[in-house]
């Protein structure tokens, strides 16, 4: 009897070994496919096209285009000051957005600085098969100031960026390399694309980190990056450019504890301004006037 049921022991001990494997294989197998699919679907969103211009509220513009270091032609507008000004301010948009979707956020910036609107690669007008979520963007906003090197009208040496979510992030990030920007306001940031994974992935609990792993793995496969690359955090760590920091702290997208990170970690002059009750896309309209006032007055001190 004790060889029986040393034998049956062994037997059970197999099966539940088999048991593990086969939920461990179809674990990996899930998280595989999930994030494969959250993968696909944050580079390819659905492409939105603006139909709004700057003529719709009463500015004349100038449609322009550049191309990028890897060859793709971004499409953008440009607005002379209202006042004889060579100051320049880009303005960035977020995900998955387009250069309309900001223009009521920043034309307060036209009386005093020329602006330059323009689609990320992919969005918008411009020209890409997918977006990189802030790894190439970099690429897109140094092409930007490339073209505007080439104007008279601009001062090359007096150039701004204000980018809102995503655009934001990017403004951050090329600003440490990008010598000509000497001001940069940032609106809802992501701190690290390493903490979006973390946030887009927590509803899954303890199958967060397989997901996280999975998604990184695609990414070094077809992107040829690691999530831990695109960081605004670790570019505030060290660049010296002026930053003004805008975030809701009722923000579900990116939470208000993203621009805090970058504020602690900030090495050149750094303000956060919290705004209470504010969503995320809704620190302008909460009150547009404080905004503006705050968001001129720091272009004022540092452009």
């Amino acid at each position: 009897m004790g060889k029986i049921s040393q034998n049956n022991s062994k037997k059970a001990k197999r099966f539940m070994l088999k048991i593990l494997l086969e939920l461990v294989i179809i674990i990996i197998g899930w998280a595989l496919v999930v994030s494969f699919f959250a993968f696909y679907t944050s580079l390819r969103p659905p492409r939105i096209k603006g139909y709004s211009t700057p003529q719709d509220f009463g500015y004349q513009y100038e449609a322009v285009s550049f191309k990028t270091e890897d060859g793709l032609n971004l499409k953008g507008w440009f607005l002379p000051a209202g006042e004889s000004s060579t100051k320049t301010i880009i303005i960035l948009h977020g995900y998955p957005a387009e250069k309309g979707d900001v223009l009521t956020w920043a034309l307060f910036l036209h009386d005093n600085y020329n602006l330059l609107f323009f689609d990320f690669r992919y969005f918008g007008e411009s020209a890409g098969r997918y977006t990189t979520l802030g790894w190439k963007e970099q690429k897109d906003l140094e092409a930007a100031v490339e073209y505007l090197k080439t104007r008279s009208d601009v001062d090359s040496q007096s150039i701004g960026v204000m980018g809102f979510s995503l655009g934001g992030a990017v403004a951050i990030m090329g600003a440490g390399d990008i010598p000509e920007i000497k001001t940069v306001v940032a609106d809802s940031p992501y701190a690290t694309l390493d903490d979006l994974a973390d946030i887009l992935f927590k509803k899954f609990s303890i199958l967060k980190k397989p997901l996280i792993w999975s998604t990184k793995l695609w990414s070094r496969i077809f992107l040829k990056f690691d999530f831990s690359q695109v960081s605004p955090l670790a570019a505030s760590e060290n660049s010296t450019t002026p930053l003004l920091l805008i975030h809701g702290d009722q923000d579900k997208q990116i939470p208000l504890e993203q621009s805090k990170k970058i504020f602690e970690a900030a090495k050149g002059p750094v303000e956060l301004w919290q705004v209470n009750g504010a969503d995320h896309g809704e620190a302008y309209f909460q009150n547009k006037k404080i905004y503006k006032n705050k968001v001129l007055g720091f272009f004022e001190r540092y452009l």
